[in-house]
């Protein structure tokens, strides 16, 4: 596993996502009760940018067709609907989670 740097410390605040590109590769990095997450930024359903999804209670909600996942481990909460699963005869999966660490003032994300 390599550490890379993603951002400052002080440009994730609390209760808040950041879609950051590290080597072609999307990821989603949030901040909970002062915490630090990462899982993979694109939705496992359609690639939607989890980026720009809207955070609700620890998840963030997929802005293409809405799949729902924890914020803190990739996990589906709630996949997306019956019409969008029949029409693209696939459904979401869990994301992958990745290890972060703050170092001198700076996220850092193992890969």
């Amino acid at each position: 596993m390599e550490w890379k740097t993603v951002c400052s410390i002080d440009k994730l605040n609390n209760g808040s996502h950041e879609s950051f590109e590290i080597d072609g590769k999307k990821f989603l990095v949030s901040r909970i009760d002062d915490k630090l997450y990462a899982i993979d930024g694109l939705c496992s359903h359609m690639g939607g940018d989890l980026g720009k999804g809207k955070t609700e209670n620890n998840n963030v909600i997929c802005p293409k067709h809405h799949a729902v996942f924890n914020l803190k481990n990739g996990h589906v909460m709630k996949n997306i609907n019956g019409f969008f699963r029949a029409m693209t005869r696939k459904e979401a999966m869990d994301l992958h989670a990745y290890e972060i660490r703050e170092e001198n003032g700076n996220i850092e994300i193992g890969i």
